[in-house]
């Protein structure tokens, strides 16, 4: 172990990683620095990664690691908990694995916080759908729309084009969709663009009407409605104090 990896262990509050001990079995996990680096990882992670020990995945980033799409994706979601202190919890997400294959991932990250209570990390579990093909099926049913929404929540997006991407009616999508993520989609597709909001507010000086435009939202007030309604502040009171 490097003194780097001893000193960013020694510096976490005792029992922060219990809570995801418990869950291991059969589940990738990782623990990364505010860098990105690779912290901590089980035979799980190192295994999918490519990698036949934790010692020669520990200090890589995602970009060593992942295609650069992906490694993006992955940095986007570290770098939104870093600056909120939010945490991600259950997001389905494809994985590939070192024979170019796709693992179907449901994916929790939570921060983690020095003594100090500063955030110095994170740690990553994601549970493995890939082995039960009926558990995988509807999540993959909705994967290209996932990442359509995703791809393009700045711009006017209609659930009849979901649901074509889907291959189904607009009332079957709608109907779907909530059973599999238990939200309907135009909800989901307000989360996505709350959530891209509260990155700009926090890491640019971009004015509100701009952060609004960026995020999807062609309405100024319409966005500070819902803004305060899903995070239960103005996206200005947000600015100074993050979560």
């Amino acid at each position: 172990m490097s003194g780097n990896n001893q000193k960013f262990l020694e510096q976490l509050r005792g029992g922060q990683l219990q809570q995801l001990f418990d869950f291991l079995p059969g589940v990738y996990f990782v623990v990364k620095n505010r860098t990105g680096q690779v912290m901590m990882a089980n035979d799980v992670a190192v295994r999918l990664c490519g990698f036949e020990s934790e010692e020669e995945m520990v200090g890589r980033t995602d970009h060593d690691i992942f295609s650069p799409e992906r490694a993006d994706a992955y940095v986007e979601d570290d770098l939104h908990v870093f600056e909120t202190g939010e945490s991600i919890i259950d997001r389905v997400e494809l994985a590939p694995d070192p024979n170019h294959s796709i693992n179907w991932f449901v994916t929790t990250k939570i921060p983690l916080y020095s003594r100090e209570d500063k955030i110095i990390g994170l740690a990553c579990i994601a549970r493995n759908l890939t082995d039960a093909y009926e558990k995988r099926r509807p999540y993959a049913e909705m994967n290209e729309v996932l990442e359509y929404v995703r791809a393009n929540f700045a711009a006017p997006i209609k659930l009849e084009e979901l649901a074509r991407i889907a291959n189904l009616s607009s009332s079957q999508f709608e109907r779907r969709f909530k059973k599999v993520f238990q939200i309907t989609p135009t909800r989901h597709i307000l989360n996505v663009r709350i959530r891209a909001a509260c990155h700009l507010l926090s890491s640019t000086n971009d004015t509100i009407a701009s952060i609004a435009l960026e995020s999807g939202f062609y309405d100024h007030s319409h966005f500070i409605r819902s803004f305060r309604k899903v995070m239960g502040i103005a996206p200005n009171e947000y600015r100074q104090h993050p979560w």
